[in-house]
């Protein structure tokens, strides 16, 4: 497993969109982050939609029938290169050959329109189905097999695979509502780093195998279910803050094992690998507020190589079904950020995406490109997973508070009481001596440390 020891990108003004040190080729004549930023699609079937037997039929005609809408937008627009995104809901990997079947009708549209100079690529995230038992046997379950199976049966249609893992998760959720970081820093850099090794060892094999990119995973259901709470006032956006970062860290490990990215849209860590790794990223932002709310709509454009929707419904809407819609509104975005390249203004448009986020939001402050340098930094200082999380939260609360002293970032009166709050919740992980196992599980013990190789 590779393990990062210098930074790809070690200066803030290098951090910008379109371009990465490790271009990838997503498909012959199809290359991420080698000056260019392309739209991400994402869509979903309308709410309330029935995954069965008795309703698949329909479910892959729909499927289908996005695919072609939005593949004929891009023929009238001019849109030579963009990326499906397929999201699996969790029937599709519970029954792997239903998320073949979309793979499959998915990539025949794709074909279709090769010929009238629409060269579009499919991304297939699996859904990570281990999490739906609680505690979760996350290497030993039938849930593990069919998330494997899900792997190698769309593999041979898409371009690019992903999975949002769920590894830790069960530690996270409470220790989140507890704004217990202490706990947090364990579940993202303990438990879900050692479940990510586990899996994306076989998710690279898998990719190798069939000649696709393994591109990366998302720590969305730990920092943007953070970021969800915190719009929601139920946990403090400084709190919310500090998450994001040591997801970084957990993220990390995918490409240790060979992920070269494109990485996850929702994963608003990208940044960070972008930095340490040096690999093309997806992102979502104001864009995404289809899918939902966020106040980092701006900031997360500002290294981009993928400009995403996140999800969007199957509706109609004025304008033509909602994929259509979502992919033109992403087309005009990727547009202007190509169009200010071209004028060398890219670094001027960059930091203004940056500094209209950055002041109202200390979630924005995360992204902005010397938090980002300094987070991946404090992550590559060490290679123990438990303690680079660490640092990366403790970096983390640092630019906070140094933002809160100079009034470069807001921060509600109410929140500051919670940085040394977080402080003192970090003082477990900080003296437990190699102890950290014993001491959270005490605390959390609805997790089984053999499905983590403890």
């Amino acid at each position: 497993m590779k393990k990062f020891s210098s930074l790809a990108i070690s200066k803030a003004d290098e951090l910008v969109f379109g371009v990465s040190p490790n271009p990838v080729e997503v498909k012959p004549g199809f290359v991420v982050g080698a000056g260019e930023t392309f739209p991400e699609l994402n869509y979903i079937l309308p709410h309330g939609s029935e995954v069965s037997h008795a309703t698949m039929d329909q479910v892959e005609h729909v499927y289908g029938e996005m695919a072609k809408g939005a593949l004929e937008r891009a023929a009238r627009l001019g849109i030579e290169h963009f990326v499906i995104e397929v999201e699996q809901v969790f029937e599709m990997t519970a029954y792997p050959e239903w998320g073949e079947r979309i793979a499959r009708v998915t990539r025949e549209a794709i074909q279709q329109y090769e010929d009238k100079g629409v060269h579009a690529a499919l991304r297939m995230t699996i859904a990570d189905i281990r999490d739906r038992v609680r505690p979760p046997r996350n290497r030993t379950s039938t849930e593990t097999s069919l998330v494997l199976e899900s792997f190698e049966r769309c593999a041979p249609y898409a371009d690019i695979l992903a999975i949002e893992s769920t590894g830790g998760k069960e530690v996270h959720d409470p220790a989140l509502l507890m704004c217990d970081s202490g706990g947090v820093v364990f579940a993202l850099g303990e438990l879900a780093s050692r479940d990510m090794a586990f899996l994306w060892e076989k998710i690279v094999s898998i990719a190798k195998k069939h000649g696709k990119i393994a591109g990366g995973d998302a720590a969305c259901g730990f920092a943007n279910t953070a970021m969800q709470l915190a719009n929601k006032r139920m946990i403090p956006t400084v709190f919310a803050a500090m998450v994001r970062a040591v997801g970084a860290a957990r993220s990390l490990v995918a490409v240790e094992c060979g992920a070269t990215g494109p990485d996850k849209d929702c994963a608003y860590e990208g940044p960070m690998l972008k930095a340490i790794a040096g690999i093309p990223i997806a992102m979502e932002g104001k864009s995404a507020a289809c899918a939902h709310s966020s106040r980092i709509g701006n900031v997360a454009m500002s290294c981009c190589d993928l400009w995403s929707n996140e999800s969007v419904p199957y509706v109609r809407l004025f304008g033509g079904y909602s994929p259509e819609v979502c992919l033109e509104e992403l087309w005009y975005d990727c547009k202007l950020l190509n169009e200010s390249r071209r004028h060398g203004q890219e670094r001027v448009l960059r930091d203004l995406l940056v500094s209209s986020d950055v002041r109202t939001s200390v979630e924005a402050l995360m992204l902005a490109p010397e938090s980002v340098i300094r987070i991946s930094r404090a992550i590559i200082s060490s290679e123990d997973y438990l303690e680079r999380a660490l640092r990366a939260a403790v970096e983390a609360i640092a630019i906070i508070e140094e933002a809160v002293a100079n009034g470069t970032s807001q921060v509600p009166e109410s929140e500051l009481v919670w940085l040394d709050q977080m402080k003192l919740g970090l003082e477990p992980v900080q003296s437990s001596s190699g102890k950290a196992v014993d001491h959270y599980a005490a605390f959390y013990p609805d997790f089984i440390p053999s499905e983590y190789g403890l």
